[in-house]
């Protein structure tokens, strides 16, 4: 039974997204000493290079990008303006997926001498969420195991309990 529902609840890892974010430099959540010379994304599957969008974005909304974003095959890349201060930084993105799908998101991250005291501003990696999800679906096939269990056990001995004895006699 078991088997039954992890093949039907946990297809093929590409099933999940069309080309979601494998990784980033920097990676979400993370506290720089100095930014990095250019934003580098992977993703799963490889992008299109269309209309594909890196902005690296202060608290104020400042753009420090120096350029457009560079499209190559699974990886997007843009270089970062000189002189980035200290302070929250947001890497904004959208891109195409490989099957036409557009897709964006948020890499949240801190440089220098500024503090994140946010968790939420983290964000899951294509690795991160499969592992997520193959919990919540052992927890949930779990769960639904144990029921079925239970069902049928009462109601198995009470079909058992409520059969009438018959006897012959005379009368």
């Amino acid at each position: 039974m078991a088997t039954i529902i992890f093949a039907v609840l946990l297809p093929a890892p590409g099933a999940w997204a069309h080309s979601p974010l494998e990784s980033s430099t920097p990676r979400a959540g993370e506290h720089l000493a100095t930014m990095p010379a250019r934003i580098e994304l992977a993703f799963v599957a490889p992008v299109e290079d269309v209309d594909a969008s890196v902005v690296l974005a202060d608290d104020q909304g400042t753009d420090w990008t120096a350029g457009p974003a560079a499209v190559e095959d699974m990886y997007v890349s843009s270089p970062v303006r000189p002189g980035l201060p200290d302070g929250r930084y947001e890497i904004r993105w959208s891109v195409v997926s490989f099957d036409g799908a557009p897709m964006s998101g948020v890499v949240s991250f801190t440089v220098g001498a500024a503090e994140d005291t946010n968790p939420l501003n983290a964000v899951l990696t294509a690795d991160a969420a499969f592992w997520v999800r193959v919990s919540v679906f052992t927890v949930l096939g779990g769960l639904l195991a144990f029921m079925a269990y239970g069902l049928v056990t009462v109601y198995g001995r009470r079909s058992r309990r409520t059969q009438p004895e018959r006897s012959i006699g005379n009368g």
